[in-house]
């Protein structure tokens, strides 16, 4: 849902699509870091010998593994909190006035911290990740 304002949103509807447009953008983030999760686990398990090789000590794997796991659970707590967050986003199209509005924007800013620190400590975790594997291409 790709929206452009025009002249003709008012406030109310400018205010719509910005907190929408942003509730799709962490989906997606959300669903990434899935994905990401998975393919950092399968390197630091990886039994790829014939390809690639990975170096990485055993404590510094076990414990990248564990940081992986902790942020996993932590990723699948924070999608299940937006799919009740987006549910509850429905209510803002019925607002009527700036109290119901400011309601709805207060939790949306909430949210949205929450997200972003979330997504920072899952980047540092990846620069770590990065930083200690070291891999070769045969």
């Amino acid at each position: 849902m790709n929206h452009q304002f025009q002249d003709h949103h008012d406030e109310h509807e400018i205010q719509m699509l910005s907190i929408q447009s942003e509730a799709k953008e962490w989906e997606e983030r959300l669903s990434l870091i899935n994905e990401e999760i998975s393919f950092y686990r399968d390197i630091l398990n990886s039994a790829l010998k014939e390809n690639v090789t990975v170096s990485i000590n055993k404590e510094n794997s076990k414990y990248l593994k564990d940081e992986l796991q902790a942020i996993n659970k932590v990723n699948e707590a924070h999608l299940s909190s937006f799919f009740d967050y987006k549910n509850k986003l429905e209510g803002l199209k019925e607002c009527d006035d700036v109290q119901c509005e400011n309601f709805y924007l207060k939790d949306h800013l909430i949210f949205k911290e929450k997200l972003i620190q979330h997504f920072r400590t899952f980047r540092a975790l990846k620069i770590l990740i990065l930083k200690y594997l070291k891999m070769s291409f045969s």
